[in-house]
């Protein structure tokens, strides 16, 4: 444990431990198999996790104009800069449900530098994790696999879902360990439950910059402290943020918060969320005003949806000269996205690089698209919420 003011070491992994982490998340493409096999929704292979999307549009990074020390020339922390991407909100289990089931809520945004390396910052709508070590996510996913189905992982322990679920983790975890996670599920998700929109905070993992750990968060710019009806609908989510993209920009503050020490920003614990009361401004993201029904609007979702992401893509400092995360965990989520992402054939980087840098979406990529949500279409498989997402999938055309 590092002693409060002392940095800790950070991790250089060799190729045994990439070996040795590998085959912690070698189950990712047997979940993705097991959740489309049961789940009566899924036809083709997808996500292991954030399988249902929100909404996805074409993003903008300000970058601030004053940097925290070891910031400037880091991947895209140019100062002033301005960078084209793309974003996405989903929810968390790994097939489609009704947004009113308990879950949490992601936040991907990806662009590329001017090197034309991808970064990602991929985050979650709560600062802690319902487990306390790194294979407490593997556990998470594969009961959300073994609980897949018609049956929904409601809120109530006595739902057929949430029984099969309780009983995976208690396999994994043991009694005690899964009861904690259960209950810290619960407790973490009532973030998404109780608002009425997912304009809300997000907070990425542990990240270098510098040789410096730390984590970002994105905090909306105004106020959207609403409640969820009582009655919200199965897609409240999604309508909420249609509204809000259609009548202007969705923005969000970035700000970085550096590593302290164990007590008040713990890389041990998961379940502590940091302490954030030095946290420093880096800069805005903005999902863009946009009419979602236009076709321009639909194939960046779609893009959104298809492309490859990963915690990994990230650059440490201004050489480029750190190629695997500065943690375990991190090079855990490094892993699984990979392996996920194979699994899915998602969109390699060379297919959709010029679209984040341009900002537009050209003929070859708005084909390749087209294809692979119309392949969707056919197949009936849903990538977003039950009923409404094939109206959506069949309305891309080239």
């Amino acid at each position: 444990m590092n002693r409060e003011g002392t940095p800790p070491e950070l991790f250089r992994p060799g190729a045994e431990d990439l070996r040795r982490i590998d085959a912690e998340v070698a189950e990712i493409s047997e979940i993705q198999r097991r959740i489309r096999e049961r789940h009566p929704d899924l036809k083709c292979p997808d996500r292991a996790a954030h399988q249902y999307q929100i909404a996805g549009s074409k993003v903008v990074l300000r970058v601030a104009s004053e940097l925290p020390e070891g910031f400037a020339r880091v991947g895209l922390f140019v100062p002033g800069a301005e960078h084209f991407g793309v974003g996405r909100i989903s929810t968390g289990l790994g097939m489609p449900h009704v947004e009113t089931m308990p879950d949490f809520l992601g936040l991907r945004a990806s662009f590329v530098t001017a090197a034309g390396r991808q970064v990602d910052f991929i985050a979650l709508s709560n600062p802690a994790l319902p487990g306390d070590d790194r294979r407490a996510g593997m556990h998470f996913l594969r009961a959300t696999a073994d609980a897949a189905g018609p049956d929904p992982i409601g809120p109530s322990p006595l739902a057929p879902g949430q029984r099969l679920m309780r009983e995976s983790l208690i396999k994994s975890r043991g009694i005690a360990k899964a009861e904690r996670m259960l209950a810290l599920i619960a407790q973490q998700s009532e973030r998404t439950a109780s608002p009425g929109t997912a304009y809300q905070s997000y907070w990425t993992g542990v990240v270098e910059i510098s040789g410096t750990l730390g984590k970002f968060t994105l905090v909306p710019l105004t106020s959207a402290n609403c409640l969820r009806a009582m009655h919200p609908g199965e897609r409240y989510l999604t309508r909420d943020w249609a509204r809000r993209q259609s009548s202007g920009d969705i923005a969000f503050g970035l700000y970085w918060i550096s590593y302290l020490d164990e007590r008040r920003t713990s890389l041990e614990d998961f379940t502590q969320p940091w302490s954030e009361t030095h946290k420093r401004s880096v800069g805005h993201l903005i999902f863009p005003r946009t009419d979602v029904t236009t076709n321009d609007a639909r194939l960046w979702a779609a893009l959104a949806a298809e492309m490859g992401t990963n915690p990994g893509n990230w650059v440490c400092d201004p050489r480029d000269s750190v190629r695997e995360p500065s943690t375990e965990f991190g090079l855990l989520r490094k892993l699984a996205y990979e392996r996920s992402t194979r699994g899915r054939d998602a969109l390699a980087l060379d297919a959709y690089r010029t679209a984040l840098q341009t900002g537009r979406i050209g003929d070859e990529l708005a084909a390749e698209l087209t294809r692979r949500v119309e392949r969707k279409r056919h197949l009936r498989h849903l990538d977003q919420a039950p009923k409404s997402s094939l109206v959506l999938l069949s309305q891309i055309r080239s």
